[in-house]
């Protein structure tokens, strides 16, 4: 107390002590300190409260809320890219795939008519659709506030604006006349393929954003691991599809399909007790497999001079 200037002080009366305390220039007792302090809370809480609104109305709503409305449509827009490579680079089994990028089942209370406003531009926003909004943005706050009473307010801010959280992806396929979702029954080597390509569609959306001779990277570690050899093949010549430029380990993948047309591996080898890994580097032209001490050095020197063909590069 006294650190906020209250000075206690001891009263002593016969064999009692009456302790009082100092509180913005009034002597109260104890007990009435406490309803004083209750009060002084209470009111710090509605003045808070009072500005969060006037925040949420001044800043959130007109200037967050339309960054949201911003990035919701760019994120849309993401999904389109992603589905438009799905149709134009088909499976050679000829399955359909689709992304889909919806509001959780289990996303905070009215989501649904709170991102119908904001993906709507903020020019056509009435009074009522901003009070609308404000009112879902302070009830996230009050909720993550509430989940983590000792966050910090910028923290509380990141998580309950965090849209990404609001969403989910789901992948679907096209089957008997319908979309249904990717996830039921099917072979292994679709289950593998629901899972490779649209991933390969996203990196492929991404790397449209580059220059026409930028490396299109994307890293596999133990890739198609527990697949069957089929599904490998197709999964690796969807790579090529894609126009991606994939490194990737493996323990026992080479790569060496007619759905792949080039590959440079490095095969990794070692002898236990001896500190050193072996290193044999081979090629895959998309018929054959040769050693790499096997390539012509004239050619080689052309090869190097013309700009080598695109090939993936295999570490095992």
């Amino acid at each position: 107390m006294s650190r906020h200037g209250h000075t206690a002080f001891v009263e002593q009366r016969g064999d009692v002590l009456l302790v009082r305390v100092r509180y913005l220039h009034d002597e109260v007792d104890v007990d009435r300190l406490a309803e004083r302090l209750a009060e002084d809370v209470a009111d710090r809480e509605r003045l808070l409260s009072a500005r969060e609104r006037e925040i949420l109305e001044n800043h959130l709503v007109n200037e967050v809320a339309g960054h949201l409305h911003e990035l919701l449509l760019t994120a849309e827009e993401q999904i389109h890219r992603m589905n438009r490579e799905l149709a134009e680079r088909k499976t050679s089994t000829g399955m359909q795939l689709r992304m889909r990028w919806r509001e959780r089942g289990d996303g905070p209370a009215g989501l649904s008519s709170a991102r119908d406003l904001m993906v709507r531009s903020d020019a056509t926003w009435t009074a009522k659709d901003r009070a609308a909004i404000g009112d879902f943005l302070q009830a996230r706050i009050a909720e993550v506030r509430q989940a983590d009473p000792t966050g910090g307010w910028q923290e509380h801010l990141e998580q309950a604006l965090d849209y990404r959280q609001w969403h989910t992806f789901v992948v679907e396929r096209w089957q008997n006349g319908t979309w249904r979702s990717a996830s039921g029954p099917a072979s292994g080597g679709e289950r593998a393929l629901a899972v490779s390509v649209p991933l390969f569609a996203a990196a492929s959306a991404h790397y449209n954003s580059a220059g026409a001779h930028a490396p299109r990277l994307i890293l596999l570690d133990e890739a198609f691991a527990g697949v069957d050899d089929d599904s490998r093949a197709k999964s690796l010549g969807l790579l090529a599809t894609f126009d991606l430029d994939v490194v990737m380990t493996s323990e026992r993948e080479w790569g060496c399909y007619p759905q792949v047309p080039g590959l440079a591996i490095a095969q990794l080898s070692r002898v236990e007790g001896v500190d050193a890994v072996g290193v044999t580097r081979w090629r895959w032209d998309g018929r054959r497999r040769y050693r790499d001490a096997e390539v012509d050095p004239a050619a080689r020197a052309g090869e190097e001079s013309a700009g080598a063909p695109d090939e993936m590069t295999l570490f095992g």
